[in-house]
């Protein structure tokens, strides 16, 4: 049996490098400590696709409940079902789950989905020379559909986006920065506000929406508001971001776009394939429940694994050439909606809005949409990951 060694430690990583483009750091610690020990984020950033696997496959050894002390996600959010394990974790995916299903989604939510993107296919057009998909479509889409689904009504758009960033900005504030907490402690206030009316109104009837089957199912009020938060941050972040990835893509790489509108690809592999290609959730963490063994590295009770699934999507041992978007690829077994017990309750909605509805209306009404300038495309993230902002041609 190979004998156990100590994580190589990676003090070289860079929080701000990460940040611009941590790809090029993840390729480097493939190549030279794939399980590594960052003294900085104090996390053992586990990179290659197979050891994200298995860490996912095992919750008994590699547990989603942090201590809520060390866990940026809890201090932003409350503990929702993503920091929680079995039974908890499945009684709350329960709980939701009539409102996610894709039963649900054929039955309530696809025609709100393709009303809001026919709205905002407007005012994309509306923009003309102007156009920025993010601002004009990716976001306000998204952010509808989101308040439909879970149940928040009257959310603008604007909003809905701050809450999911300042959120996302607490889940990645590894460095504990003070003013990053205080907006947040103000986002979670706004949120329970909003809460508060809608449990208002659902309590004079119930409604298709995730509040309304959480409330029905019985789930305790703060686990419920936790789920919601958890929702709001990673609801408007998938969708929106793989939508904007996606017309960027296909705008990179010009001849995989002519596949698809020849039909020869489907918007199912374009979704795939973005998903992969630039993971909008690109990091979760998990807890080492006792001293273990992870490749031949020896990890410490209690010690927070950072998996680095956007680094595994890009694993050279799982895909052929994955710095490239390929649709010729069976895209399919990605983990950016993570893997097992802990795969993304919402990863139903995030197909059927993007790769069923808002791309396939997108292209069908601007054939020629492309990226402005794809090669100085600004993404920004690491944790999550996504573009800001996204000028388009809607005509070649």
């Amino acid at each position: 049996m190979k004998t156990p060694t100590r994580a190589p430690v990676a003090e070289w990583v860079e929080a701000g490098q990460l940040l611009r483009d941590p790809y090029p750091t993840y390729a480097r610690l493939r190549r030279e400590a794939p399980i590594a020990f960052v003294p900085h984020m104090n996390r053992y950033f586990v990179t290659t696709f197979r050891e994200c696997f298995d860490v996912e496959m095992d919750q008994a050894t590699f547990s989603s409940r942090e201590n809520a002390d060390h866990s940026t996600m809890i201090r932003s959010m409350g503990r929702p079902l993503l920091r929680k394990d079995d039974p908890a974790h499945k009684d709350e995916r329960n709980a939701m789950a009539p409102a996610l299903r894709p039963v649900a989604i054929k039955k309530h939510w696809n025609a709100v989905f393709r009303a809001n993107a026919e709205k905002y296919i407007r005012r994309l057009r509306d923009a003309g020379s102007e156009a920025d998909l993010c601002r004009d479509f990716a976001v306000p889409y998204a952010a509808n559909n989101l308040g439909s689904v879970i149940g928040l009504h009257n959310i603008a758009a604007e909003q809905m986006m701050h809450w999911s960033h300042t959120l996302i900005a607490g889940t990645a504030n590894v460095t504990d920065d003070p003013a990053v907490w205080v907006e947040t402690d103000s986002v979670r206030a706004q949120i329970n506000e909003a809460i508060d009316r809608a449990l208002a109104r659902i309590s004079g009837g119930p409604e298709p929406s995730m509040i309304s089957a959480m409330l029905s199912a019985g789930l305790d009020e703060e686990s419920l508001r936790a789920n919601v938060r958890l929702t709001i941050s990673g609801g408007m972040n998938e969708p929106s971001h793989v939508i904007s990835s996606a017309v960027w893509a296909l705008s990179a790489f010009p001849d995989q776009r002519e596949l698809v509108l020849a039909g020869r690809r489907t918007w199912r592999d374009v979704f795939e394939e973005t998903a992969r290609f630039q993971s909008p959730v690109g990091m979760y963490p998990r807890r080492a429940t006792r001293e273990t063994i992870l490749n031949g590295v020896f990890i410490p009770e209690d010690a927070t694994l950072a998996l680095i699934v956007a680094s595994a999507n890009r694993d050279e041992a799982r895909f052929d050439r994955p710095e490239v978007f390929d649709l010729n690829r069976d895209s399919t077994s990605h983990l950016a909606f993570g893997n097992g017990t802990h795969i993304c309750a919402g990863n139903w909605v995030a197909r059927a809005t993007v790769g069923e509805i808002a791309l396939p209306a997108l292209y069908s009404a601007f054939p020629g949409l492309t990226a402005v300038e794809p090669d100085t495309t600004d993404f920004h993230g690491w944790v999550f990951r996504g573009i800001r902002s996204l000028p388009v041609a809607l005509s070649a």
